[in-house]
């Protein structure tokens, strides 16, 4: 074979796609399609970090916990689709701004003094009312993070691998407003 022959031969296989990163919505609803389609967009614009909730605000789709884990559970089963959920992770897409302060709050009390605070605690030192702190709270279990725990003032304790469960920022968060375009988030 030639030296050019080699190269082409080269190029074709370096040019490749490989295998196809677009797989089966079958277990999404309709608006979670128009989610996962407008994220794998944004994504691919530079330094691109939109998170679930903000994509449904920017579709135009009610707010939906059940919603927003079900595309975080798509994105968990479909790690390879586009390079954001392997670099940060799909669970760093999962929770709102204020659900991140909130996580950050926790893993840090955790870390810094060994323990959860209560409810009345957390929801003081949050600015928030325990009953909102609640409702996070559930859903911040549901999508994994926490675990139900009698054990706990708070009612729940950090699941194991808590370490690892938003990514290699651990919960930050940089949400851009321009006029003109719609918020997106970034790294």
């Amino acid at each position: 074979m030639s030296i050019m022959g080699f190269f082409l031969l080269g190029m074709t296989v370096s040019l490749s796609p490989g295998p196809s990163q677009d797989v089966d919505f079958k277990d999404l609803p309709e608006d979670g399609k128009r989610i996962v389609t407008y994220l794998k967009s944004d994504w691919k614009k530079r330094f691109r970090s939109t998170t679930i909730a903000l994509a449904m605000e920017n579709l135009g789709i009610q707010s939906d916990d059940e919603l927003r884990i079900k595309v975080g559970q798509y994105f968990r089963d479909h790690p390879g689709l586009i390079k954001n959920l392997r670099f940060w992770g799909a669970n760093n897409y999962i929770l709102t701004d204020e659900e991140k302060l909130i996580a950050k709050f926790l893993i840090n009390t955790y870390e810094f003094e060994e323990q959860i605070p209560g409810l009345n605690e957390a929801a003081r030192a949050l600015a928030t009312s325990e009953e909102r702190l609640k409702g996070r709270l559930d859903f911040m279990s549901k999508a994994g993070l926490l675990q139900v725990s009698g054990d706990e003032k708070l009612g729940y304790r950090l699941a194991e691998g808590f370490h690892r469960w938003g990514g290699p920022l651990r919960h930050n968060f940089h949400t851009v407003y321009l006029e003109g375009e719609k918020p997106f988030g970034v790294w």
